[in-house]
């Protein structure tokens, strides 16, 4: 089975799969990190368009008005009569999400008979959301709109292309009734968005193209980017991304498809150029297409990108401060650029005491204290994450290696550059020394569940289940609980192993970061070592500075079962709040 569409995600959101299907589709997803994404930056897209669009526009009067309107369970997906006993970490954040987007949601359908609607798309959801009481029918729609302007997700495209940044392109390519057609493109030197559609000979949609973007067996490149002498420009890859992490040539590109059968593709432009004056008048965007889904094809289009403009309008700001923190952190906070579509910060970082672990987290301040942006580091669980205006959906972390450390590029949705900006940093996160141990006796352990304890750190384990039917091949709609690898045409693997469920709370200093992967251990009495481990989170939750979790490791080629499982650490992340510096990167004009 390939992986889902955008019309199965959203019917799944929208509750309109019918019991079965909504089994298998879960299950896929279950199962399917990259499904998993595919749903989430949906759903980020829309949190990310309600909250920042509504957040000052209604009044508080006309707030309780809307609230008060609502049934109880606005959106039909967050009351299920038969809810699942356990619910994996996309499920939670999905709902969570969701029932925030209703509620905004519903203001959004009250003022769209103002011309403000995003998107008719969006406007379609809204309606389908609810189930009782619903708003006003009378109230018009928006009219229709194939305009990146009213269209794309992301809020700085939006803008620069509000601002006349978007360029019409109308060129399209058929081959086997498959047409290809890229209708615009707003492109600045941080990144480039394009709007494209690819449709059958009758002009339906078809979701082939979204879906093949970055297949696991695609290995051939879809895009090239050239200057205007036809030279192939090459990105720096980011020091933080493996090769084995590599699945494709077609990775660095992010797309998103709406309902009405449009693709946002995107992808940043600032890791092809070491320096921004060195971004061409002209780039050249090539398309190289050999197959949509099971049909064999040459789809070939060039899409000619002026950068003039944008780049006129694009103005760097050199900083050049420097920080050493207590704990031997050194910040070169070097310069800030705006651009039409966002805002870059470029940071230096390195170590002067040793070669621990570091990281940090800061905030972009205005005169006032404001924060007009906030970035954290990429580890911290989401909900202690303190990220906020941060350019999401784009493969947009990277970080460079220099001789004495890295560089690192931190993207924001736009900050207006007419106002005093200051960098105020926020944690220190270092890796400090643990003496993490939990013993487990896989024979008790049903019985009587296993806490380890380690300078607050707090885990307990308890036994889940033992699965065994490995090598077992099924296609992925049908498999059953359990868990599995994904082959690249499609069908799925059967693991044999042992579930270990736990939960976990973090001390107070601890930083709120995963340390399964990074830290953890796991062998048995005899001193034999388990490599092959998955770690599943089912719940994260942040009070009062500590995090809080609960999920499942998942230990393979475990047969025979041994005796016990003894999990170690000798290594946590800790989190310094107490740093005290703030630079002004921006002065008033």
């Amino acid at each position: 089975m390939k992986c889902l569409t955008q019309e199965q995600l959203i019917a799944y959101m929208e509750d309109r799969l019918s019991a079965v299907n909504k089994q298998k589709l879960e299950s896929h997803l279950d199962h399917c990190s990259f499904c998993q994404k595919q749903l989430e930056q949906w759903i980020d897209h829309l949190e990310e368009t309600v909250e920042t669009s509504w957040e000052n526009t209604l009044s508080e009067d006309l707030d309780q008005k809307i609230i008060s309107t609502l049934s109880p369970h606005p959106v039909r997906v967050l009351n299920r009569a038969n809810p699942m006993p356990t619910t994996s970490l996309w499920k939670k954040r999905s709902i969570i999400i969701m029932k925030r987007v209703t509620f905004s949601a519903a203001a959004l359908t009250v003022v769209v008979s103002s011309g403000m609607l995003i998107s008719p798309t969006f406007a379609s959801y809204v309606h389908a959301a609810f189930t009782s009481s619903p708003i006003d029918k009378s109230t018009p729609e928006a009219a229709e709109s194939n305009d990146i302007r009213q269209m794309a997700y992301d809020i700085g495209i939006r803008k620069a292309a509000q601002n006349g940044f978007a360029q019409p392109v109308n060129k399209s390519t058929t081959d086997q009734g498959i047409t290809l057609e890229i209708k615009e493109v707003v492109a600045d030197p941080l990144r480039i968005s394009i709007l494209a559609s690819v449709r059958d000979e009758n002009g339906k949609p078809l979701e082939i193209f979204w879906q093949d973007m970055f297949a696991r067996t695609d290995q051939e490149p879809i895009f090239t980017i050239k200057d205007q002498k036809g030279n192939i420009l090459l990105p720096a890859h980011p020091s933080d991304t493996s090769k084995e992490s590599i699945h494709n040539p077609n990775e660095e590109w992010d797309s998103a498809r709406n309902t009405d059968g449009f693709l946002f593709l995107n992808r940043e432009l600032r890791s092809y150029f070491d320096d921004l004056s060195k971004v061409p008048d002209e780039l050249l965007v090539e398309f190289d297409i050999k197959k949509m889904g099971d049909t064999k094809g040459n789809w070939k289009l060039s899409v000619p990108v002026d950068m003039k403009k944008a780049k006129a309008a694009t103005k760097t700001h050199e900083i050049n401060k420097s920080y050493t923190t207590p704990q031997g952190l050194k910040l070169d906070v070097k310069q800030i650029t705006f651009a039409p579509s966002g805002v870059e910060m470029v940071i230096d970082r390195s170590n002067t005491e040793d070669k621990r672990r570091k990281d940090y987290s800061y905030e972009l301040v205005d005169d006032r204290g404001t924060v007009l942006g906030a970035w954290d580091s990429k580890e911290i669980l989401r909900k202690a994450s303190k990220q906020r205006n941060v350019i999401d959906g784009l493969k947009w972390r990277h970080s460079l290696p220099m001789e004495s450390g890295s560089r690192d590029f931190h993207y924001f949705q736009p900050i207006d550059p007419s106002t005093s900006i200051s960098f105020r940093l926020g944690s220190v996160y270092t890796e400090e020394s643990a003496a993490f141990r939990a013993t487990l006796d896989l024979d008790r352990i049903e019985k009587a569940p296993v806490t380890a304890e380690d300078q607050g750190d707090r885990f307990t384990f308890k036994k889940y289940e033992y699965v065994k039917d490995a090598n077992r091949v099924v296609d992925v709609e049908g498999f059953d609980d359990g868990a599995y690898s994904f082959n690249a045409d499609g069908t799925a693997t059967k693991l044999e192993g042992y579930h270990l469920a736990f939960e976990g709370m973090f001390g107070e200093e601890a930083a709120a970061m995963s340390p399964f992967r990074a830290y953890w251990s796991i062998t048995d009495e005899n001193g034999k070592k388990y490599d092959d481990v998955q770690y599943f989170i089912d719940r994260t939750d942040y009070k009062n500075g500590r995090a809080e979790l609960t999920g499942s490791l998942f230990v393979q080629n475990i047969e025979p079962l041994p005796k016990q499982l003894i999990i170690t650490a000798t290594k946590r992340m800790v989190e310094h709040r107490d740093v005290d510096w703030e630079v002004p990167v921006l002065s008033e004009k």
